[in-house]
Order: structure tokens, then C-alpha cells, then sequence
């Protein structure tokens, strides 16, 4: 768990702006998170790689007392999971690993809700031979978010964040293709999962090539 150091302003401070209090707003947020995400910035690892996000997907789960009516129980960091009891609320912008890749976080004590940005599919810009990496034979993007691990892991070394968020504003048209139901995420009733697919559109991809 890392929090993502400030370099420019203007994701963090969308995410600082975020106020979920009901329903009627969270897709509108999710989009305009989304094309901050993938089209205005990308997460610098020291001088070694630049991570750019290609899809999205959203995770929100609102804590008992919350004025949110939203149940998200696949959410891995709120209270009763995986450990009984209460766990702190993650600063915003907190870099958090866990067993299905990387989240960027934007949880709210005050309204005692949980958010997060899972990144599912990305390319690798190596800053030494100045390309992108094939992540995938003849393929520069990766959906499979738990090999962000490879390039992630290990630069941050006596406390000292190594991994930054840098904003860098595309000249690209922010267009994102239509969302779609987050992969692998079942519905629950209570903390049971069935076997039924979770249909909220909760993931965003950009439509344009990612340009460096």
C-alpha cells in the first residue's frame, strides 16, 4: 500500500471533490474520473516505466451509517473483510494492492463510503528504449491486472514513494467506448455471492490509441 505522491492537481483533485451521497450521481462521477484516468495522466514508476491505463473499473461500497444506499461486498479493503471489525480509511489517491491487481482510492470517512479504480487493462511505456513494452506478443495492452506486479513492485525503498501519478493532458478527444459490467464480479445478496453476473456498468475504456 502506497500513497500516490502529488505531482499535479487535477486527478487528485477530482478525486478530493467527489461527494457520493446517493445513487443519481455515480455513473456521472465514474465517467469523469474515467477520462481524467485514461486519457490526462499515467503512473510513473522512478525512471524505469510509465504505466497508462486503458480500461477502468469502479468499485463503491457504502459502511454501515453512510448516506449511500450501495452494496459493493466484492470490495477488498472495508470493514468485515477479510477480518472482522473496522479498518481504516485509505488517504486519497493510495496506491492499494491486493490478489486482483491495483486500486487508485478515493474513500470517504466523513460519508463512510469506500471507492476505488481498479486498473484492468494498461501498457507499459519503458523510459529506456523509449516504446511500449509487448505485454502480450505483438500486443502493447494487458488485461490481465495482477502482471502490474511486475512492474510495480519493489521501488519503493526506505519509506520513499517511487510511484507517482503524473497529470499530462492528451490532446486526444476524450472518448470512451459504452461501459460495461466489471469482468468476473457476481452479484450478492448480504455477503453471499451467486452465481447471477453483476450488471452495473461500472467499467470505462478509452477509445482513442494512448499517445506518449
Amino acid at each position: 500500500m502506497e500513497q500516490i505522491q502529488r505531482i499535479e492537481m487535477k486527478l487528485r483533485s477530482i478525486l478530493e471533490n467527489v461527494t457520493f451521497t446517493s445513487t443519481t450521481n455515480i455513473e456521472q462521477t465514474f465517467e469523469e474520473i474515467a477520462k481524467t484516468m485514461l486519457y490526462d495522466g499515467y503512473l510513473k514508476v522512478r525512471n524505469e516505466y510509465r504505466v497508462y491505463i486503458k480500461t477502468v473499473e469502479f468499485y463503491l461500497h457504502a459502511e454501515e451509517g453512510s448516506l449511500l444506499n450501495v452494496s459493493d461486498p466484492i470490495v477488498y479493503h472495508r470493514n468485515g473483510k477479510p477480518h472482522k471489525g473496522d479498518v481504516p480509511y485509505f488517504p486519497i489517491m493510495t496506491l492499494h494492492a491486493h490478489v486482483s491487481g491495483f486500486d487508485i482510492t478515493f474513500e470517504n470517512e466523513a460519508l463512510k463510503y469506500r471507492a476505488s479504480a481498479l486498473i484492468r487493462t494498461y501498457a507499459i511505456f519503458d523510459e529506456k528504449s523509449k516504446c511500449f513494452i509487448e505485454t502480450k506478443k505483438g500486443y502493447k495492452y494487458d488485461d490481465r491486472s495482477t502482471y502490474l506486479y511486475n512492474y510495480l513492485n519493489g521501488f519503493s525503498v526506505n519509506g520513499n514513494n517511487d510511484i507517482i501519478w503524473v497529470d499530462q493532458a492528451s490532446s486526444a478527444k476524450h472518448e470512451l467506448n459504452p461501459p460495461t459490467p466489471r469482468r468476473n464480479v457476481f452479484e450478492y445478496v448480504g455477503e453471499e455471492k451467486t452465481n447471477k453476473r453483476d450488471m452495473r456498468l461500472w467499467s470505462y475504456s478509452r477509445k482513442n490509441e494512448i499517445e506518449v
